[in-house]
């Protein structure tokens, strides 16, 4: 006969037992849950083409980091380089120098205090994160807003890299506008788009003719050029989505006053919101004619007004975060 010692032993076991398959069970069902979500061929579609819109942003903080700190950052190993936290750490403490002399010689007394960092922190250790999460304190100490920032664990394990790029773009306009730090070359050309700004408020411009096809033909290789050679010709059945040269570098795209420039020679990019983003990746989101039409199934119906589906009109369309999707609720007939 067991005591009553032995059968709460028994029962403790049993369930441990039945806990450890629940978690088995579960753990099982998240398994296939990112196994479907892996496969889905529209979720890599996407996340590819949001990956490509950020490969002129890393190139052009690679160059900047690369100038200010002498180091060797390239697209390719962009967040590798980036995610032990030494380096942002090591920028934070160089903005703080250049902040410290300009307040030495009469300038901004308002000095960032210098960064803790851990310089033997091995990728994804605690150490790691201390240091982003140093970094990240003292971007807001400076004055990084808090949407601008991100989180530890996106730059530690790589998680969020279009917010990493958009917290080091925000510091590099508040390090160039306070201390007068050399800026990457994004910030250059908003900077010179304010200055056109201004210019056009103070002399009020007349309205610029309609150019002729002759002075178009004469313009190969210029930013125009690139910008009708991305944008395409417009196929749709319905209202053709317009994109007109306003002036040099401004541009109406669809219903919207746009800025266009082309960074390093060879990335055209559109000014949005408070950043910037590419001309095919913009175009995703406003054209028609990029987008994708799925099934309810998720299948691929067509990827243009040209295929298989005609019926939808562009006020039918409906937005989400990412980009335009055409929903077909019935699978059409074979």
């Amino acid at each position: 006969m067991q005591t009553p010692v032995q059968h709460r032993q028994l029962r403790s076991a049993s369930r441990s037992r039945a806990e450890s398959a629940r978690l088995d069970s579960v753990s099982s069902d998240v398994s296939i849950m990112e196994t479907d979500l892996d496969m889905d061929p529209f979720a890599q579609h996407f996340s590819a083409l949001q990956e490509a819109a950020l490969v002129p942003m890393k190139e052009d903080l690679a160059d900047w980091l690369n100038r200010l700190l002498d180091i060797n950052v390239s697209v390719d190993n962009f967040m590798e380089v980036l995610e032990s936290g030494v380096v942002v750490c090591q920028l934070a403490n160089f903005i703080q120098q250049k902040a410290q002399q300009q307040a030495a010689g009469g300038g901004d007394s308002a000095v960032p205090k210098p960064v803790r960092c851990f310089k033997n922190a091995k990728t994804g250790s605690f150490f790691a994160r201390d240091n982003a999460a140093n970094f990240l304190t003292w971007c807001r100490n400076l004055g990084v807003a808090e949407a601008c920032l991100f989180e530890s664990e996106g730059l530690v394990l790589q998680k969020q890299p279009k917010e990493v790029c958009l917290c080091l773009m925000e510091l590099a306009r508040l390090a160039s506008h306070k201390y007068g730090i050399d800026p990457p070359g994004l910030i250059q050309l908003e900077k010179e788009i304010e200055q056109e700004e201004v210019k056009s408020v103070v002399v009020p411009q007349k309205t610029p003719a309609k150019r002729s096809p002759k002075k178009r033909q004469k313009t190969s290789g210029t930013l125009d050029d690139e910008v009708q050679r991305i944008s395409g010709t417009c196929q749709c059945h319905h209202t053709p989505f317009s994109l007109e040269r306003l002036s040099e570098g401004r541009y109406r795209i669809g219903d919207k006053i746009v800025f266009i420039r082309m960074l390093r020679g060879r990335h055209v990019m559109v000014r949005v919101g408070g950043g910037w983003d590419t001309l095919q990746h913009y175009l995703m989101k406003h054209d028609p004619c990029k987008m994708i039409i799925v099934g309810r199934d998720g299948t691929q119906l067509a990827s243009a007004p040209g295929g298989q589906v005609h019926s939808m009109t562009p006020d039918k369309l409906i937005r989400d975060g990412f980009l335009f999707c055409r929903a077909n609720y019935k699978t059409p007939s074979k």
